[in-house]
């Protein structure tokens, strides 16, 4: 399984704990297979995913969380496919994307979102 991190800018990232529920269209599709067999599209994809967070939240991570949470704002998301310093990872760019729900486990004493869910216009790989 490929590990995957929120690409935030600056050289920062935050390891997720998984990245589930990839639908294209109407179409469920499986993260591991797209990133090792996409070879693009000229139309635009639009679709969803689930990004779940690990244990160790990046505060950086945690604001744009906080952002998106407000489904008006609208945002270029990438995430890294394997490790974030190779220059192989290959990036996944979802364009114009937000959050469509988030999810709290409550039992780690935080207010931070452990789980949300994205909407998106377009997924491309890099």
């Amino acid at each position: 399984m490929t590990t995957y991190h929120l690409d935030l800018g600056d050289t920062q990232t935050e390891e997720l704990a998984n990245v589930l529920n990839l639908t294209l269209g109407d179409e469920e599709a499986d993260l591991d297979e797209f990133v090792a067999s996409d070879t693009g599209s000229s139309q635009a994809r639009p679709g969803d995913l689930v990004l779940m967070r690990g244990d160790n939240h990046h505060p950086a991570a945690t604001a744009w969380i906080n952002d998106v949470e407000d489904t008006n704002t609208h945002q270029d998301v990438v995430i890294i496919a394997g490790d974030p310093t190779s220059p192989h990872a290959r990036r996944i760019h979802l364009t114009n994307a937000w959050a469509t729900w988030t999810f709290d486990r409550d039992d780690d004493n935080d207010d931070e979102a452990d789980a949300i869910g994205i909407a998106f216009d377009n997924i491309t790989l890099k």
